[in-house]
């Protein structure tokens, strides 16, 4: 399967400073990781807890899946027998541990960092991240920071936000509408480094030729609806990196009031 990707990040048109980081590794023929964090805490903390973050997570990954046994088969179809299907369930266990183990080097690389510097105290950062092994995508987060699939011509988002809105929304207190527009928006309840330990949700999807991924701060996806982001990414007869620079335009256009990063993947 031939991966197409590009990623951007980008300061946005109100602050001075970009708290966004992202990183892109193939770390073989048939494996892809990439990763996004947005960073908060102070003048210059959330520039440090996402490059931080994105650096220790990158790290960890490279040196799980270098010594992981049987990752290949992890994005293998599974046969007949009960014996490949375990093998399988046991690889994908193992990439799954691997992503959540660097969510863990990440968190306390960044908890660390801020404990020995008085300036730098409370800064954290949300983290979502991505392994694409030959038809499987592997993926974490924490915060606010998404990851969405495009699939037969429709768009689905597969995080879920750590955020005050989405709790009111899951006790049905809000709508999905309501908590778009919500001045609350952007309280996060979970992040990467305000505390010693912090537990990332874990997907698992399958992939099929023709299928799109977006990781994305919430620069992006708090100025552009699930339509305009699909129109875009669904664009016939432009490239990856056309598409990105759309999305990244779209969202200036619609007043880039915060740092804007999108990563794409097309299969």
């Amino acid at each position: 399967m031939v991966y197409l990707y590009y990623g951007k990040t980008d300061t946005g048109r109100v602050r001075g400073m970009n708290q966004d980081c992202f990183e892109i590794s193939q770390l073989d023929d048939s494996t892809l990781f990439f990763i996004v964090c947005d960073g908060m805490g102070g003048a210059k903390g959330g520039e440090v807890a996402s490059s931080v973050a994105c650096a220790t997570a990158l790290e960890a990954v490279k040196a799980g899946f270098s010594s992981a046994p049987d990752k290949s088969a992890a994005g293998k179809s599974s046969g007949k027998s009960k014996e490949k299907s375990k093998n399988k369930d046991k690889a994908s266990s193992s990439i799954t541990d691997i992503l959540v183990g660097a969510v863990d080097a990440a968190n306390k690389a960044v908890f660390k960092r801020a404990k020995s510097d008085p300036t730098l105290l409370g800064m954290g950062t949300t983290l979502v991240a991505a392994l694409i092994i030959k038809d499987t995508l592997y993926a974490v987060n924490v915060g606010d920071s998404r990851l969405y699939l495009f699939t037969e011509g429709d768009i689905k988002q597969i995080t879920r936000d750590h955020s005050y809105v989405q709790y009111l929304v899951d006790l049905g207190l809000l709508t999905s509408e309501q908590a778009a527009v919500s001045s609350h928006k952007n309280i996060v309840t979970r992040v990467v480094g305000t505390d010693k330990t912090v537990k990332p949700d874990t997907f698992t999807i399958p992939l099929s030729e023709g299928d799109k991924i977006l990781l994305c701060s919430d620069g992006l996806s708090n100025y552009l609806d699930r339509t305009e982001l699909r129109d875009t990414v669904l664009s016939p007869g432009i490239t990856t990196e056309e598409k990105v620079n759309e999305l990244i335009r779209l969202a200036n256009e619609k007043g880039g009031g915060d740092n804007i990063t999108a990563v794409l993947i097309e299969l």
